[in-house]
């Protein structure tokens, strides 16, 4: 992918009702390309910016640049989900305003799920479409000539809402919702006005200096809010530490490993993972620390060398990805990266994951997407209610309830 760059005028695009610090100070002239915000910090962009459509020749000019300078963006899904769409810009940084929120909590207009009509049809196919995939791939998962091992199929839903959704607005309103974890905005350089958004559970890569961390996840089971803290930790606990999970689980440890070694002398990682906790869902995480040969290395090469790994697309991934792509719509940015690169080689990125895309065009329509990793072990019910339980981290930011029908589908009725 060739991408030109192009400049867009020496004024600030910092939303000074979204940031608190010096770029405050300065009105606003253009909407957020790129906001990024944890428990820890947050990352925005200042102007004038210069744009991107490769990782590769954003992350050459960042490191050419000076101190203070970063590019910021997202990596798609794969090469067939489109382009990337990175910005380079001086960082800012701050906290969010939280947001306002109506009498619903939802993003339109403080909008209930009134604000949010399904498009039936839309979901309902894909909904089926899924279970298609799911119901095909079980048998060649489980045959001893197949070589597939896993799959992560995912499934798609389709509002519109009914009076324009500001995405800054829902960004802070996510931010607020979910803050122990990162919540994300990119605007798409092909489709502008069309904005990836989310709250991602997951770091898929961090470089400081010679040193490079992650926590990939996989293995999955919905929160019970019916039991007790607890209690349903116990649950969950007793739930994914199975012989189904586990493997799952190593199947991605075991790719990132691999992915890694050529780039580190060192590393390091518990022999067990971990249970964490995150909204909606409980995963079993791995910690991963490595020591770097050559603390130079470009960051285009590590994400090469990683993504998509088996958390978004599967086990072997040739087979995965051509499974993926055959069989559902494109993903964009949904199962991507979202993050930064700094003029040192410093970066951390995120799993474009529990998001949605907001095309606030005309008159706009929100999409979310989640999915599951399918294994020999795998139910359609189980994993169905997977699904439903990540999308139910972006319903609540939208204020919409599940239809009768979703709910019975999720419940195996």
């Amino acid at each position: 992918m060739n991408g030109g760059q192009i400049r867009t005028s020496s004024r600030s695009i910092a939303d000074p009702h979204l940031w608190n610090g010096p770029a405050a100070e300065h009105p606003a002239t253009a909407p957020a390309r790129f906001l990024l915000h944890g428990p820890n910090s947050s990352v925005g962009l200042n102007g004038p910016l210069t744009r991107f459509t490769d990782l590769a020749e954003a992350e050459a000019a960042v490191r050419k640049g000076t101190h203070g300078h970063l590019v910021a963006g997202a990596v798609p899904f794969d090469h067939g989900s489109g382009t990337s769409s990175f910005f380079l810009g001086q960082r800012g940084t701050g906290r969010p305003v939280l947001a306002e929120r109506g009498a619903g909590g939802g993003a339109g207009g403080g909008a209930g799920g009134g604000h949010f009509l399904p498009d039936v049809r839309f979901n309902d196919a894909e909904t089926a479409d899924y279970i298609r995939l799911v119901e095909r791939v079980l048998p060649m998962l489980r045959s001893p000539e197949s070589t597939l091992e896993k799959i992560v199929v995912a499934r798609t839903e389709r509002f519109f809402p009914t009076e324009p959704v500001d995405p800054t607005r829902l960004f802070r309103l996510i931010a607020d919702m979910y803050p122990g974890v990162h919540s994300y905005l990119v605007e798409h350089l092909a489709t502008p006005g069309v904005y990836t958004l989310g709250a991602s559970p997951e770091l898929f890569l961090r470089k400081t200096g010679d040193v490079v961390t992650m926590t990939p996840l996989a293995g999955t089971v919905p929160r019970d809010p019916s039991l007790p803290a607890g209690r349903d930790e116990e649950r969950a606990r007793a739930e994914l530490f199975t012989d189904k999970y586990l493997a799952e689980h190593r199947h991605l440890v075991t790719f990132m490993l691999k992915g890694l070694a050529p780039f580190c002398t060192a590393l390091d990682h518990p022999d067990e993972p971990e249970l964490l906790g995150v909204p909606s869902v409980w995963h079993l995480g791995t910690p991963i620390r490595g020591r770097l040969v050559d603390p130079g290395v470009r960051v285009t090469d590590l994400v090469s060398a990683l993504h998509p790994s088996p958390a978004v697309c599967g086990v072997p991934q040739a087979e995965s990805l051509h499974l993926i792509t055959a069989n559902e719509s494109t993903r964009g940015y949904y199962g991507g990266l979202v993050g930064w690169v700094d003029s040192r080689g410093d970066c951390e990125f995120y799993m474009a994951l529990r998001g949605l895309d907001l095309d606030s065009r005309g008159h706009g329509s929100l999409s979310l997407r989640a999915g599951g990793g399918v294994v020999a072990g795998s139910r359609l019910d189980i994993e169905f209610a997977e699904t439903a339980a990540k999308l139910a981290t972006m319903r609540r930011a939208l204020g919409v309830e599940p239809s009768p029908r979703a709910r019975a589908q999720a419940d195996g009725t």
